[in-house]
């Protein structure tokens, strides 16, 4: 007599397993896609620190196009990680003497285009639903 597993055997565990997974996969992602929010929230954190420290120095807040932060706002505090962040486009508008608001957007995956926000007050906000 030979032993092993039958073909419906394997088809069973199969099936079980795929079922497992289409439970597994989109909890996966939408882990994911919170690590990558928090990963925004810190950088906008950093660059609030850092437009606190300019206004401290220059009496203003000020603007920067995405891609710019470090440029603007380096010799305040490291930005390096903002401007080479490829899930997030960071940017800050409105920057007055009183206020500004720094804009995360999301650059791909299946949030692409949505945003997260703090201003001045450290008030946070956007569109961002993982």
């Amino acid at each position: 007599m030979r032993k092993g597993f039958t073909l419906i055997e394997l088809i069973v565990v199969v099936i079980v397993i795929a079922i497992l997974a289409s439970f597994a996969v989109p909890q996966y992602i939408t882990s994911i896609e919170r690590a990558k929010k928090a990963k925004a929230e810190n950088a906008l954190g950093i660059i609030a620190q850092a437009e606190k420290m300019y206004r401290a120095e220059n009496d203003t807040y000020v603007n920067f196009a995405s891609g710019a932060a470090d440029a603007t706002l380096g010799s305040y505090v490291e930005l390096d990680e903002v401007d080479n962040d490829t899930d997030w486009n960071y940017q800050v508008t409105g920057a007055t003497t009183t206020a500004f608001t720094a804009t995360a957007t999301r650059s791909g995956g299946s949030n692409n285009g949505e945003t997260v926000t703090v201003d001045q007050s450290g008030n946070w906000g956007g569109d961002f639903t993982p």
